[in-house]
């Protein structure tokens, strides 16, 4: 272009004032920005509305400078069709690169607020976890750590009280108490346990007197609900643990509709120095594993030492007990009757106590009784709708009594309440196992490899779930890790069992030793790493079935309650019609589920 030919365009641009249009559009789009910037901060206003208005901006500035070259000097231009066809091809460059950059703002809008929001899913549609709850652990704010327990059972209490409320779902203790010590945000925390609420609070104790700090958080919204600051004596702690479960009751009220009051968190003792005994045995237990356990109930005992009326330390005996035929091999006859009188007593001196009632509905199960089970586990989560132990315990026992779709809607009731309890999801494997959901009981037990107190447990569900869809060569990588441990005879011994059953070798001779080996996946010294279930399904795989006959006959001899863990196992369909499998199943008083559906007749349960 020539120089001549450049000053006839400026010429021109100056004449249809283009230049001046453009500058006054320009100082004014920047000017209404500023404004909006101001406005913008100090009302609050939306943080998009911003960027919108500039993209309108830009988009309008070539609209301008075409009406400018065609308007500018209105005496001699007029509007003609190409000016029309510009401008709408203006409009609508314009129109879609606005819809573009909209459709990308909302795109990752949604996608902060699936990685932001704890009520955002993958899909970036908002979660709803209804009215929910999650009480986190106090943090410990006295100068002596030993008041560690003090500050987490003021927690424990106050979510017990919590969970008494029918139209609440509060996380279990083992899923919130999982992020102590963690610097998490709550919102992160929210999504992970799927609640909507959030309690956290401070305990402060020295001497005699105590001061408790409790907040409310609204994690969908991020707004502090409700809180509170209370200075008082220590005797007067039980009067601040109902005073403020009532008070969060009542913002749940008011936020959520929760209309029920929250029962009391009084428990049932005046005397502190049992209440602390009390409390310090309470994470023990929900700790498991056998020193645990043995030391929660030392310490329930000496709550009761000192304060025999107190009903809660009786029910936490009760619990334990519940537990001994299967964490320590404790003969049914020892065990089961002492669960049933401390739950009992617990029970004469507070009618109102889930614990008791999860114990009994427990110990029934063992004993084969399944109406009374049932009835009493219904007690217990009809009383706390989101006591997870006694879901769990519910689940467990209606799949043990074959009772499959049932155990598994209270198995994943118990994983919603406390879904960061790995023997929660363990014992929902076992349920899935159970129902013949065998794929399903590996990939959830996968999961949990990673936890040391329920790896070994694990393993064996997986191991038998291979088993019964007869992967021999998974079932040797599987048993093969289960007996690492022990050594390079129990390596040995693994391979011998295997390259039986994958016809390496005669069954026959390891039958015959592995029927009388003894149960050896609690004893590390023992050279089998096989529980009394495992060595039964390996007898019916290796088409033993009169040696797994003889196997579960000394079972239900010396642990009934053993026996009626695995007769409504699918695996054992194998041996289920015979006269011999019907008088063992007479034997515990365990009933046959399966027997109806599988021989075509019901084998009676033992009175």
């Amino acid at each position: 272009m020539s120089n001549a030919d450049a000053e006839s365009l400026w010429t021109r641009l100056r004449r249809r004032k283009v230049v001046q249009w453009g500058v006054a559009y320009a100082a004014g789009a920047w000017g209404l920005l500023q404004g909006l910037a101001y406005a913008t901060a100090t009302f609050h206003w939306p943080a998009m509305l911003q960027p919108l208005v500039t993209l309108g901006l830009l988009i309008g500035l070539p609209i301008v400078l075409v009406i400018a070259w065609y308007h500018g000097d209105r005496g001699q231009q007029r509007v003609t069709a190409a000016e029309l066809a510009i401008i709408t091809l203006l409009f609508l460059l314009g129109g879609g690169l606005f819809w573009r950059y909209d459709r990308a703002s909302n795109q990752e809008d949604g996608a902060t607020e699936s990685a932001e929001s704890p009520t955002a899913t993958r899909d970036g549609e908002p979660a709803d976890y209804g009215n929910s709850i999650a009480v986190l652990p106090f943090v410990n704010m006295s100068k002596d750590a030993e008041n560690e327990y003090f500050s987490d059972g003021i927690s424990e209490e106050i979510l017990n009280s919590l969970a008494q409320i029918p139209d609440l779902r509060v996380a279990a203790r083992t899923s919130s108490f999982s992020f102590k010590g963690q610097q998490k945000e709550i919102p992160d925390i929210a999504r992970e346990l799927k609640v909507r609420m959030v309690l956290e609070g401070s305990v402060r104790k020295q001497d005699d007197r105590v001061r408790i700090t409790a907040q409310l958080i609204d994690a969908d919204k991020g707004f502090h609900v409700w809180s509170q600051t209370y200075d008082r004596d220590l005797k007067d702690i039980f009067a601040i643990q109902d005073e403020i479960a009532k008070a969060i009751a009542d913002a749940l009220q008011v936020k959520l509709g929760v209309s029920q009051a929250a029962g009391s968190a009084k428990p049932d003792t005046s005397d502190l120095e049992a209440y602390e005994l009390y409390l310090k045995g309470l994470p023990l237990w929900q700790a498991r594993g056998r020193a645990n356990l043995d030391d929660a109930e030392r310490l329930f005992k000496q709550a009761i030492a000192r304060d025999p009326k107190f009903a809660k330390a009786w029910a936490g005996v009760a619990l334990v007990e519940s537990l001994r035929p299967d964490w320590f091999g404790t003969p049914d006859s020892v065990a089961l009757p002492r669960s049933r009188d401390a739950a009992e007593h617990a029970l004469a001196l507070d009618p109102m106590l889930p614990e008791a009632y999860a114990a009994l509905g427990n110990t029934a199960f063992y004993e084969g009784r399944w109406a009374n089970g049932r009835v009493l586990f219904e007690r217990a989560v009809a009383i706390a709708p989101s006591y997870a132990t006694a879901w769990q315990w519910y689940g467990y026992g209606l799949s043990v009594a074959g009772a499959t779709e049932e155990s598994l809607t209270a198995s994943k009731r118990a994983v919603e309440l406390d879904p960061k309890a790995p023997i929660v999801r363990l014992d929902y494997a076992q349920s899935l196992r159970r129902a013949g959901r065998n794929l399903e009981a590996e990939a959830e037990c996968t999961k949990l490899l990673s936890d040391p107190d329920v790896r070994p447990g694990c393993l064996s569900i997986i191991f038998m779930s291979q088993m019964a869809r007869k992967d021999y060569l998974a079932a040797r990588t599987t048993l093969r890790t289960l007996a690492e441990p022990r050594g390079a005879a129990s390596l040995a011994f693994v391979n011998q069992l295997m390259d039986a059953l994958e016809g390496k070798a005669d069954p026959r001779p390891i039958a015959e030793r592995l029927v009388t080996t003894p149960d050896g996946f609690y004893n590390p010294t023992q050279i089998s790493p096989l529980d009394e279930f495992a060595i039964i399904y390996w007898l019916i795989a290796a088409d033993r079935p009169d040696l797994a006959l003889e196997r579960l006959q000394e079972m239900a001899t010396r642990a009934p309650s053993q026996a009626r863990q695995i007769v409504n196992d699918e695996v054992l369909d194998a041996i289920r019609c015979t006269p011999e499998f019907a008088l063992i199943v007479k034997q515990p008083g365990s009933g046959d589920a399966r027997a109806a559906k599988v021989c075509g007749t019901a084998v009676a349960t033992a009175k």
